[in-house]
C-alpha cells in the first residue's frame, strides 16, 4: 500500500553498481523496448495463472518473444563486438536455460536478478509511512523513473505501467536478500496490488525491477 503526501527527510542515494547479474550481465538490452515489454507482459501474465500448465504456457510464451525479439535485433556493425546471441557457447546456454525446469529463474538470470530490485513510489520510500517495512532488509537505494500513471482511486497511491505515459520519479531498493521477503511484502500490499516486473531507468541504463501496481485500475485500463 502506498499513501499521498508523506514527508520525505533526507537520505543517502547510493549510486554504486547494482547487486548481481547473469554472466554476461545486460546482453538483454539487445532486445527493441517493445520486445522486451512483450517478454515482461508474458512473464507477468504467467505469474497470475492459476495453475501450473497455464503459467508454464505463459512463460514458454514469454520464451519465444525473447527469440523472437534478439532475433529481430539490428546486426552488429562492422568493427564492434559481436552479439550475445551469435556466440555459439552462449545461445547453447540459453537454450538449455529455455528448457530448464526452472524458467521463473531462467529469467531471473536473464533480466540480471530482478528478484534483488523493488522500485517503490509510495509510503515504503525512505521516510514513508510504511519504511519500516524495509528497514530490516539489508541493501541500497536508487534513484529512477518508469513510464506509467500514478493516481489515487482510493486510500492509498496506485501505479500502473504504460510506456506511454509520462516517467514516474521511484526508489529502487537493491539487496540480495530481498527475495526472501517478497512473501511479507506481498501479503503486506494486500489484494488490491499485484508485484510485476517492469523496466526502470536508473543512471540512464534500463534495469528490470519488480514493483507493485494497483489491481483496480490495471484492470480499467488493460
Amino acid at each position: 500500500m502506498t499513501d499521498p503526501g508523506e514527508n520525505q527527510p533526507a537520505f543517502e542515494v547510493r549510486t554504486t553498481r547494482l547487486i548481481g547479474g547473469s554472466v554476461e550481465s545486460g546482453w538483454w538490452r539487445e532486445l527493441s523496448p517493445s520486445a522486451l515489454e512483450e517478454v515482461l507482459v508474458c512473464i507477468n501474465s504467467s505469474r497470475q495463472r492459476k495453475t501450473d500448465k497455464e503459467r508454464r504456457d505463459h512463460l514458454g510464451f514469454a520464451m519465444t518473444k525473447l527469440q523472437n525479439g534478439l532475433g529481430q535485433r539490428q546486426q552488429p556493425s562492422e568493427g564492434h563486438e559481436e552479439s550475445f546471441i551469435d556466440n555459439v557457447s552462449h545461445r547453447a546456454e540459453l537454450e538449455k536455460a529455455i528448457a530448464s525446469t526452472d524458467p521463473e529463474m531462467f529469467f531471473d538470470a536473464v533480466f540480471d536478478q530482478p528478484s534483488q530490485r523493488l522500485a517503490v513510489y509510495g509510503s515504503l520510500k525512505p521516510g514513508g509511512s510504511n519504511a519500516a517495512q524495509m528497514t530490516g532488509i539489508k541493501g541500497d537505494w536508487l534513484e529512477g523513473t518508469v513510464h506509467g500513471i500514478v493516481d489515487q482511486p482510493g486510500e492509498y497511491l496506485e501505479f500502473t505501467w504504460d510506456k506511454s505515459a509520462p516517467p514516474v520519479p521511484v526508489m529502487v531498493f537493491s539487496s540480495p536478500r530481498l527475495s526472501e521477503h517478497f512473501d511479507r511484502l506481498d501479503d503486506f500490499e494486500g489484494p488490491d496490488y499485484i508485484r510485476t516486473l517492469v523496466p526502470v531507468a536508473i543512471g540512464g541504463v534500463i534495469h528490470v525491477c519488480n514493483i507493485y501496481e494497483g489491481k483496480r485500475r490495471k484492470k480499467n485500463h488493460a
